[in-house]
């Protein structure tokens, strides 16, 4: 804090130097003489009311800016006038009223311009930080309405999968003990990775991808030969990079619930991802008997969710399209940006 206030005082001096160059050549200009004596005349009148300003503005930081320029005017013209005259008295055999007079005006100019030039900076610079603070609340508010929606989006699709998984589970353990080990570790891998996810707001690729498999495989046992899957990447070392959870998850659930489960022969999943100019493109296709003409109609609160949470992380960045496909199925593609 003392760091930027010090700054900000070095600044202000910095740019009354500058004015001071202005003022130094116009005075200069009308009555001759050195130079450097006007510059050095006109930048004790700047500094001055600089550091005048500065102080009266700490010192009753809720004061009218008229008053406080009131107030700071006779100090400036005070000090600035006697230290001109300290200059110029040796030009001069007695006091010359007049020219001190020209001097007083001048001055009072100047510390007005100076005045002016501080009061509108400040002036946008506390616009500037209100603004920034506004968008940082903003941001907060957007950070915690992605987060419940994520909370929200997960109570919808865990508990009718969890009782579902759990009743098949108990039906196995009797007839297929292998089957239902197997089961077991998928479920144990997908609570993991869903405890890994309800923590954190972003995750890694890799473990997002585990607990698409750990589902998949879960349904496929459940409905055997019906179902087939793959989850294909561009590349191996994007298992690394990190994205946003539960995005994924829900379009895999809504191609196995409305496009797998309700056809008679089953059909198969499949997930692809890439990464192209820094960009996620995910497809997850489907040749059930399609997400229109299916029988279980959800009520598109988990594909509302996800486009709410698009919309929210990646503004105007993100899309979420689902088509129907000719030969049958559903196609969803997914964009959103790789944050690095």
């Amino acid at each position: 804090m003392k760091t930027k206030c010090f700054a900000s005082v070095w600044r202000s001096l910095a740019i009354c130097a500058l004015f001071s160059f202005a003022i130094g050549y116009v005075t200069n200009s009308i009555w001759g003489g050195p130079y450097w004596m006007h510059y050095i005349i006109a930048l004790v009148f700047g500094t001055v009311g600089t550091c005048t300003t500065m102080f009266i503005d700490v010192m009753f930081p809720k004061m009218n800016s008229f008053w406080a320029f009131v107030l700071s005017a006779p100090i400036t013209l005070t000090i600035g006038s006697a230290h001109t005259w300290f200059w110029i008295s040796p030009y001069y055999d007695n006091f010359d009223w007049p020219l001190m007079l020209k001097v007083i005006l001048i001055g009072l100019l100047f510390c007005a311009a100076i005045y002016y030039f501080f009061f509108s900076r400040e002036q946008t610079l506390s616009m500037a930080s209100a603004l920034q603070q506004a968008e940082l609340e903003k941001l907060k508010a957007e950070q915690a309405l992605t987060y419940s929606q994520l909370k929200l989006l997960q109570s919808q699709i865990e508990p009718h999968f969890l009782f579902n998984t759990l009743a098949n589970l108990k039906a196995l353990i009797a007839v297929e003990p292998k089957q239902a080990e197997v089961l077991l570790d998928k479920f144990t891998e997908l609570l993991r990775v869903t405890l890994k996810k309800s923590r954190q707001e972003s995750i890694r690729l890799e473990d997002e991808v585990a607990g698409i498999s750990a589902y998949l495989a879960i349904q496929q046992i459940r409905l055997g030969e019906r179902l087939q899957y793959s989850v294909e990447l561009a590349s191996p070392e994007l298992k690394q990079r990190q994205l946003p959870p539960m995005l994924l998850q829900p379009l895999v659930e809504n191609a196995v619930f409305h496009g797998i489960e309700p056809k008679a022969e089953g059909g198969k999943v499949n997930v692809q991802i890439a990464l192209k100019e820094q960009r996620w493109q995910i497809s997850i296709e489907d040749n059930g008997i399609g997400f229109k003409q299916a029988a279980k109609q959800g009520n598109g609160l988990a594909l509302g969710n996800i486009q709410k949470r698009l919309a929210s992380l990646f503004p105007n960045q993100a899309s979420l399209n689902i088509h129907a496909l000719d030969q049958g199925g559903t196609l969803a593609l997914l964009e959103f940006p790789c944050e690095q």
